[in-house]
């Protein structure tokens, strides 16, 4: 049964009206997680923990820096803050550790989903999200299992001989004899290179663990390995707003989870009419199926080719018009065919003629001895590389390389640091993707928090373009007022927004003040009224009347 927790405490008159959690208890209405968990509560039964206090505590946790239930109960016990946030009275009980954690095992991920969403929904409201511009990374979590516990998955054949309880839950030896091979030789090389180091060589296609099956093993170059999940995020350009946040899991590239990445930003972004138009990612995102379907979708991307492609083959040259390459000899490197590599990628081949290499000078140094012609292997996707470099060459495409280095890391970095993400604590994928829910939730609560706070008064000035009343407004103009100005004779409107010396100086000259205050007192009852101009404030009737008129509110 669903419960309900009156709030209805004391503990508000004791934390002050500035504190953190009562600005956002003020700003921030969260009874509209009762419509998203009703359907998951019988209409009978003992009343379950009231759904707005278990949302509440897991926003503060994250807010906190903390990735127990144990702690956190314990921080909101002894924190009146907190109590009030929660409406609870010092005499009430907290939920226990562990009603949290059946709460949150028990309701699926898409309630989590929903309440991001809603949050995403505050920012856009607010101006903070524009949709136009997302940068997407991503970073391994380490999982709640240990490498040192590993155990080896049993072929389909052998599992018969495996105990009873390992039969049921362990996962089963899919990987070929060939791909086995494969691994076993890179693990030779790597104690060939190293042969002092200590530790196990693993591999995701051989063990499991059995504590979190779905984590894997995970490798990052300097650092050791661990078993982990792919954070993948989507970031706004304009003011760093997550978009879209996901739990991938971290035994594959980045590249395979860009294209549900993108999907999910834009079809959230729709739901408030926002167009996504550029996509932007390192190299660890770039193939060319996906520039591919990129651009079938109709977005733009600027993704850094990955370090494989070579643009340019020394010695040979590349015509597009007839699909051929022609070597340093003056040679023709005819299209001969589509073949397909080891690793599944699809591949045209171009061959010259056996007849013009034999006569080569350069014969053996160029196809060696072997080949009796010189084959040359290029990507399907040639057309696709030489956009994406073009449009990273240009002055936008620098820009916006040096933008998602600003942009989505930091925010990577925030959300491991300071919003509970050290390491997850909930297991499986569906754990791990309601804890990323919950933390890019509370980031952008603040994000969003931070901006009603900052936001300033402002004002439209709605008025004729006398010459001297222009040149006199625009120096005195404070950086709050938007003035759009209605040339009469023209029918341009000029938006101005300036911070002027009075701006810059009012807080340490009491002079400046003075003089300000006294031009605004002359402007609004002298000159204003005799020049026909109007003084608008920031509402939803003068935003229509503004809009019919020509004049635009910021």
């Amino acid at each position: 049964m669903l419960g309900l927790h009156p709030v209805a405490t004391s503990l508000v008159k004791l934390v002050p009206a500035h504190h953190f959690y009562q600005r956002l208890l003020q700003r921030v209405d969260f009874s509209f997680v009762r419509s998203l968990v009703a359907p998951f509560y019988s209409t009978i039964g003992r009343p379950s923990l009231d759904p707005v206090v278990f949302v509440k505590l897991l926003v503060v946790q994250h807010l906190e820096n903390i990735t127990s239930d144990r702690k956190l109960v314990e921080l909101a016990s002894l924190h009146v803050g907190i109590r009030a946030f929660l409406g609870y009275d010092l005499a009430h009980p907290l939920p226990r550790h562990s009603t949290i954690s059946r709460t949150r095992q028990r309701l699926p991920a898409s309630v989590f989903e929903a309440c991001f969403t809603y949050v995403v929904g505050l920012c856009v409201a607010q101006g903070l999200v524009s949709g136009h511009t997302q940068v997407v990374d991503s970073a391994y979590l380490k999982a709640n299992a240990s490498m040192s516990r590993l155990q080896p998955k049993f072929a389909i054949g052998a599992a018969e001989s495996a105990p009873a309880a390992e039969q049921v839950s362990s996962p089963r030896l899919t990987a070929s004899a060939a791909r086995l091979q494969q691994v076993q030789r890179v693990h030779t090389v790597i104690r060939q290179a190293a042969p002092r180091k200590k530790g196990l060589l693993l591999s995701n296609l051989t063990h499991y663990s059995p504590a979190d099956p779905e984590a894997r093993i995970a490798y990052k170059r300097g650092k050791p390995r661990q078993l982990a999940y792919r954070a993948s995020v989507s970031v706004d350009a304009a003011r760093h707003v997550i978009t879209h946040v996901q739990a991938d899991l971290a035994d594959g590239r980045d590249s395979r989870c860009l294209l549900a990445l993108v999907d999910a930003t834009q079809q959230r972004l729709r739901r408030w009419g926002l167009l996504l138009q550029n996509v932007v990612a390192d190299a660890g995102y770039s193939s060319g199926e996906n520039y591919a379907q990129l651009e079938s979708r109709g977005l733009v991307g600027f993704i850094p080719p990955h370090g494989k492609y070579k643009e340019q083959r020394p010695g040979f040259t590349y015509d597009a018009l007839q699909d051929s390459y022609f070597c340093s000899q003056g040679k023709r490197l005819a299209f001969d065919r589509l073949v397909v590599d080891r690793q599944g990628n699809a591949k045209n081949r171009y061959l010259a003629k056996a007849a013009d290499c034999r006569r080569c000078p350069v014969s053996e140094a160029c196809k060696g001895k072997t080949p009796q012609e010189k084959r040359l292997h290029d990507t399907v996707y040639k057309a696709y590389y030489e956009r994406m470099l073009t449009r990273l060459a240009s002055r936008l495409g620098k820009r916006l390389m040096r933008l998602r280095a600003a942009t989505v890391e930091p925010v990577l970095g925030s959300l491991i640091t300071y919003y509970g993400l050290r390491h997850l604590s909930k297991k499986r994928q569906t754990g791990a993707a309601k804890v990323l829910y919950i933390a890019a939730m509370a980031y952008n609560l603040k994000k969003y928090l931070r901006a009603t706070l900052q936001q300033p008064a402002r004002l439209a000035l709605a008025l004729p373009l006398p010459g001297y009343l222009y040149w006199c407004l625009v120096p005195f103009a404070t950086a709050t007022p938007i003035m759009s100005i209605n040339h009469s004779e023209k029918q341009l409107h000029h938006i101005v927004a300036i911070s002027t010396v009075f701006t810059l100086f009012q807080f340490y000259n009491p002079i400046l003040i003075y003089f300000q205050e006294k031009f605004w007192r002359t402007i609004k009852r002298d000159v204003l009224p005799s020049n026909g101009i109007t003084i608008w404030s920031d509402t939803t009737t003068n935003k229509n009347v503004a809009a019919n008129q020509g004049v635009l509110l910021l």
